[in-house]
């Protein structure tokens, strides 16, 4: 990989953790807002604010595992049992981030007044989106581990 995509895949990885940090502060001060505009499930302010950061964290540990990958590709060391925990990081956030997603759009639909609506089909699309993201870097972690065993036999070749 050249310079210039490595740089520039860099510059878009800070400007998005900077931007995940952004919603992180802002996140409170919008559930708050939404608590006094809608006082009957204002007590849902804090736990619901505490699921949106820690989910946005999830993502800023990816983005971190990311920039990690990013170094062993330019570094040409990618194909390395090294990398393949920086992926294992990248599952499990996606894990994490679906589950967490799931529990909260599961207790709006149960608990919630008012709470039906679209809300089922964003808990669809959350479960399937997120499964779907999960099985994709599972099978990109096979063929990952395929290339380091490839890569083992022709240096032993070679």
């Amino acid at each position: 990989m050249n310079i210039f995509t490595t740089r520039l895949l860099r510059v878009a990885l800070v400007v998005i953790l900077l931007g995940t940090v952004l919603a992180q502060v802002i996140m409170p001060v919008l559930a708050s807002e939404e608590g006094k505009t809608f006082p009957e499930v204002a007590y849902l302010v804090v736990p619901y604010s505490v699921a949106a950061i820690l989910f946005i964290g999830c993502g800023q540990v990816a983005l971190l595992a990311v920039w990690r990958l990013l170094s062993m590709v330019s570094g040409g060391v990618i194909f390395t049992r090294r990398a393949l925990r920086w992926v294992d990081v990248i599952t499990a956030c996606a894990a994490v981030a679906t589950v967490l997603s799931a529990v909260v759009l599961i207790h709006m639909l149960s608990f919630v007044p008012g709470g039906g609506g679209p809300t089922f089909y964003y808990l669809a699309a959350c479960v399937v989106g997120g499964l779907a993201f999960v099985l994709l870097i599972v099978v990109m972690r096979g063929l990952l581990e395929s290339a380091i065993a490839d890569r083992a036999e022709l240096d032993e070749v070679i």
